[in-house]
């Protein structure tokens, strides 16, 4: 048994998973966007404009528990959650703080025990004038001059209100009155749906990630960067069954994999190794057989502990060291409990890792939450920090291996460190993070324009809704002197209109899968040559939602769009239905800072001489088309 050689096992892709890789695959062909991580990308306040905060009114979601850190300063986390608050205010924003704390926080930490005592104590950290304001968490709450003063304001307890939690949309609206800008420095909620972190992007024309937002973010990519090689996963805890779709990802990702914990037991059933009922998880085994499977196809090994620190149940300050194979065939009978993982196996751990270039441990290496017990944790710590001065990538997930590492010297600048280990789970599971994908988009990948277009120096058109492509195929048939960008939520037509140009060989032409609202900032800004021409056909309103018709125009998409265009640019704007062109006509006029003035208006004719598909089905039924054409001054 503790002597079996290193298992090589693996298993093939579940039948979801091996679908998504192959169509990423096919996207990626034709695309330069990796969509499985793409929604990580987010517009963050480091990279939005900062001469745009002035002015503005700014709502901050904020995490309690990292400004109430028991490490005070020396935080990491609180450092960066209060840069945010301080770049915000130092950029002349109005800053407005919101944040939740529920009792068993309070009861135990005097700061919370109002409003009034939380916003001394954010005084105190800021060394900025903190209003408290109590009642409904919104601008309209606070007395006029507290409106007009520059002073933070910081409100009343989230959790005090229902809407919170449900995610109202009233209590969101409410949120976001008299806020135009939202940054979310709230990553702990990234896998729930609040109104503070979700709803209230809806209300907001920029929702932007926090500087500690972004930097927890980036520990999410780092997991899934796969660039330093060999990559190991050390993974600890329990429950199987629920961190299954995880565990076939980590497999699927790296070059081994050692579980300890409760997880470890379910590995060496699989084995065929004898495990005490008592241990294993009935449900799990149809997964924990996937995984050996997934491992074998890819010929990567699984390793599990050879000895185990145990405890005995008729005396509890017994601790003794038994190999697994032994401890698991019979001393469970005879009232001996694993608590954690022995020192054999640790310094199985020590030899392994030297060939390892990149290291993931997450979840705590004991078998119960009994701490008194537990020293794997510690020296497996001391054994990271000896890999990490061997130019060894070490990412840390949980309390377990944070707290394993806190206070080893210079111990801060060799790992990748995040504490909230619930959301990398989620994360890995493969499902979206709410909090995340309700941000703004930024552009994941430098785009390759001299890989794109043929000549970067030409003037560029981008069309935004550009649906089949029909309308841009033509458009870069007749002037082969500009170049041609479609910007198309839809990926599957995007995927085909890259087809089609590939097949075409044209080099003047290219299409992205993307929200333009959000990303075209990020997108054009970086093209060598100018912005002469963006169009807007035939948005897709929705009847249902009066607040929904135009919501493809907002300002975020206007200001960037009057930033980016060059002067005597012009925007057509297109529909057939009259009511949509107005509301598109006025979002420009009302957010172009004056830069926007009509050109021609009406019932002007199509100045291209290209119609769209919905255009030549709607003239052939006679019904009209309304058309705008606005110039940059």
């Amino acid at each position: 048994g503790s002597q079996r050689p290193l298992c090589r096992v693996q298993c093939c892709q579940v039948p979801r998973s091996t679908g998504n890789v192959a169509h990423l695959q096919k996207e990626d062909k034709y695309s330069c966007v990796d969509r499985s991580t793409s929604y990580l990308h987010v517009q963050t306040l480091r990279n939005f404009p900062i001469e745009k905060l002035y002015g503005e009114v700014v709502l901050v979601r904020l995490d309690s528990v990292l400004l109430l850190d028991p490490l005070g300063l020396s935080s990491c986390s609180l450092k960066r959650t209060l840069s945010t608050i301080k770049y915000l205010y130092k950029a002349g924003g109005k800053v407005l703080l919101v944040t939740s704390w529920d009792p068993v926080l309070q009861s135990v930490n005097p700061v919370l025990k109002s409003t009034e005592s939380f916003a001394d104590y954010m005084s105190s950290l800021l060394q900025v004038k903190v209003i408290p304001v109590n009642g409904v968490p919104c601008l309209t709450s606070c007395k006029k001059e507290e409106r007009v003063q520059n002073d933070i304001i910081l409100f009343e307890n989230l959790l005090n209100f229902r809407g919170e939690n449900a995610n109202c949309n009233d209590f969101s609206q409410k949120l976001a009155s008299g806020a135009a800008i939202f940054v979310n420095d709230s990553f702990s909620l990234s896998h729930k749906i609040r109104a503070s972190t979700v709803g209230i992007t809806r209300f907001c024309y920029a929702s932007l990630a926090g500087f500690h937002f972004e930097e927890e973010l980036m520990q999410l990519l780092k997991i899934n960067d796969t660039t330093r090689r060999p990559y190991i996963a050390i993974i600890g805890g329990s429950n199987f069954l629920r961190k299954a779709p995880a565990l076939h990802l980590l497999a699927s990702q790296c070059d081994g994999l050692f579980l300890v914990g409760k997880l470890s037991f379910q590995i060496m059933n699989g084995l065929g190794i004898p495990v005490s009922s008592c241990l294993i998880e009935k449900n799990a085994t149809k997964e924990v057989l996937q995984l050996i499977e997934i491992a074998h196809n890819r010929n990567i090994p699984i390793y599990y502990p050879t000895d185990l620190w145990c405890l005995n149940s008729n005396n509890n300050e017994q601790l003794e060291i038994f190999d697994s194979a032994e401890l698991l065939s019979g001393l469970i009978s005879l009232g001996w409990t694993p608590v954690d993982i022995g020192p054999s196996t640790l310094e199985r751990i020590s030899s392994l890792l030297s060939s390892y270039k990149k290291i993931l441990w997450i979840g705590p290496t004991s078998f119960d939450l009994t701490e008194e017990f537990s020293v794997g944790a510690t020296q497996l710590g001391q054994i990271l920090n000896k890999a990490s001065h061997n130019s060894c990538d070490i990412i840390l997930v949980g309390g377990a291996a944070c707290k394993a590492v806190k206070g080893m010297s210079d111990s801060s600048s060799q790992y990748t460190a995040s504490e909230n280990e619930s959301i990398v789970w989620e994360f890995l599971k493969g499902r979206i993070l709410p909090g995340i994908a309700a941000l703004d988009k930024s552009y994941p990948y430098q785009i390759p324009w001299d890989d794109v277009f043929s000549d970067t120096t030409q003037p560029l058109f981008v069309d935004i809704g550009s649906g089949n492509g029909l309308f841009l195929f033509q458009m870069a048939r007749n002037w082969e002197g500009l170049n041609f960008l479609g910007l198309e939520m839809n990926e599957k037509l995007v995927v085909r209109c890259l087809q089609d140009v590939a097949s075409a060989g044209k080099r003047n032409l290219y299409f992205l899968s993307t929200n333009a609202t959000s990303t075209f900032r990020s997108i054009v800004s970086s093209y060598p040559g100018q912005l002469t021409l963006v169009s807007i056909q035939c948005p897709n309103p929705d009847f249902n939602k009066e607040q929904n018709r135009w919501r493809m125009v907002r300002r975020m998409l206007v200001e960037a769009v009057a930033d980016l265009l060059q002067v005597n640019g012009k925007i057509y704007l297109q529909s057939d239905v009259e009511s949509v062109l107005l509301g598109m006509k006025e979002q420009f006029i009302s957010h172009g800072k004056g830069q926007l003035v009509v050109d021609s208006d009406g019932r002007m004719e199509n100045p291209f001489g290209v119609v769209s598909d919905w255009e030549r089905h709607v003239l052939a039924r006679g019904a009209p088309m309304y058309r705008t054409m606005l110039r940059k001054v």
